[in-house]
């Protein structure tokens, strides 16, 4: 099993288990109201959310080209090996990430490149960022 596959398959195991949570609730006597279903639910829409922004974020920094070309000269930049810790706020939560960046000693210019534009899904459900990469 790959490592994509097996990052997968825990991901459907953890939306398993809050599934069995809170539907396992209901088969119990239980005097829960709407309010602290719904407050349970959205935690859990955030758990998953978070976890496949992370899994979506290493899987981008996976796939880095070691050759990045400067923007402005076009000359070859230097990849320090050590990634810089990122940490970004979102509507879920917090999500720490890692990402390599580029340098050029000729331009002084320096960045985190992020790949290629998203393209369409072929579920047409998630639409593609709007800028290049992240």
């Amino acid at each position: 099993m790959g490592e994509k596959d097996k990052a997968r398959e825990e991901f459907v195991q953890e939306a398993g288990r809050m599934y069995d949570a809170m539907v396992g609730r209901a088969e119990q006597r239980c005097d829960d109201r709407f309010d602290d279903i719904e407050q349970q639910a959205e935690a859990c829409g955030r758990e998953v959310a978070l976890r496949l922004l992370k899994q979506r974020l290493a899987a981008e920094e996976s796939r880095q080209s070691e050759q990045v070309a400067c923007p402005v000269c076009g000359q070859p930049m230097r990849r320090p090996q050590k990634a810089s810790p990122r940490k970004l706020d979102t509507a879920s939560g917090q999500v720490n990430y890692a990402r390599r960046h580029a340098i050029c000693d000729r331009c002084g210019v320096s960045f985190s490149p992020s790949g290629s534009k998203a393209g369409d899904s072929p579920t047409g459900r998630v639409k593609p960022a709007a800028e290049e990469g992240l």
